[in-house]
């Protein structure tokens, strides 16, 4: 965004103290002063700016190394070959630990309210609508203001297919990051559950979003269809320190009437073989090895409410669950937080 632009949205002051706060390569400063400038959601522009800054913010800030051993110690699992289950005034450093890499997995019961649930759901129709009337060529100033791809972005959503005009309005995926809007919604949101404090003490130090494992979600009912079994830690490499925050914003899974998610309550901290075994896909881990997993640590299809959230890392085993039953799309949020000092590049780190 030139300065020119930037002169037109915000008062002399404001723009001076931004402009120091980035000539010291302080940006959360800078954040911190647009932020107060006007209020998100008031001026789309002015968004834009600030989600720009959070994704250059990586590349011009120090960050610390962090040589430690990691994970350090945690407790038993609550139930072995079984997700961790809480409610979410129960959420805390220890119990993320243990759910984690005891368990395969953290369950937490009722994280955000319904009010907000509801905000989310609303938000992804908008931006999935805006995104459809992008690529055709027919957005309005209203779609503009729910869609729009950052020039601080690199690459695209390949893996979400083709962004042609053949994309539905009604489904789909969408970085959050191309909605500004959405994105800023939930930056403010995960302060208030305070996760930027959890994860660091998780991590051991600050954890940071990226652009593209940060996906707003509304999939289709397919009841014929079988999802592949993976890791993401087969797409993000080694020496990672990574946890992924999952929110159904849905009533979904178990009996549900949308599809939910296939998981393997496993705490083995391994990357499988891919691509074999009766894979249809190179990245996806085969059913017979899966056959072999689940004789030790049967699957489990978990009954997820709006607001809930499943905590898991790079190792988990999982694909979406879709069943004869189900009638409904499920809507949610994936979240994907990287220890500053071993987030990968590839990813575009976000500042939050």
């Amino acid at each position: 965004m030139s300065q020119s632009v930037l002169a037109s949205i915000m008062d002399s002051e404001t723009a001076s103290d931004v402009a120091a706060a980035l000539a010291a390569d302080d940006y959360p400063g800078a954040i911190a002063r647009l932020e107060k400038f006007a209020s998100r959601g008031e001026n789309p522009a002015l968004d834009q700016r600030i989600l720009d800054l959070r994704i250059e913010a990586f590349q011009r800030m120090q960050w610390p190394e962090n040589p430690l051993q990691w994970p350090r110690e945690f407790e038993a699992p609550r139930q072995a070959g079984k997700l961790a289950d809480i409610d979410a005034s129960e959420l805390d450093i220890e119990t993320l630990k243990s759910g984690v890499f005891g368990s395969g997995g953290l369950i937490v019961r009722e994280l955000v309210e319904p009010g907000q649930v509801a905000m989310l759901r609303e938000g992804i129709d908008c931006a999935l609508a805006a995104r459809h009337a992008a690529v055709k060529g027919e957005a309005t100033e209203v779609d503009r203001s729910w869609y729009g791809r950052s020039n601080s972005v690199a690459g695209g959503p390949v893996q979400f297919g083709n962004l042609g005009k053949r994309t539905p309005a009604d489904s789909g995926s969408v970085w959050a990051v191309d909605s500004p809007r959405m994105a800023l919604h939930l930056i403010a949101l995960y302060r208030e559950l305070g996760l930027p404090s959890l994860l660091e003490g998780y991590f051991g130090e600050a954890a940071l979003l990226s652009v593209k494992k940060w996906v707003l979600r509304k999939v289709k009912p397919n009841p014929g269809q079988v999802a592949g079994w993976h890791q993401d830690g087969r797409f993000l490499g080694e020496d990672i320190r990574t946890v992924n925050m999952w929110i159904a914003l849905s009533d979904c899974g178990g009996d549900a009437a949308a599809p939910g998610m296939d998981i393997i309550p496993a705490s083995r901290r391994v990357i499988h073989e891919t691509g074999t075994a009766g894979a249809d896909f190179d990245w996806t881990v085969g059913p017979g090895l899966v056959a072999g997993i689940e004789k030790s640590t049967p699957a489990e299809n978990p009954r997820f409410r709006p607001g809930d959230a499943l905590f898991f890392d790079e190792f988990n085993l999982h694909r979406t669950g879709f069943a004869s039953h189900h009638t409904e799309y499920r809507y949610a949020v994936e979240s994907w937080f990287f220890a500053a000092s071993r987030a990968p590049h590839k990813q575009q780190p976000v500042l939050f």
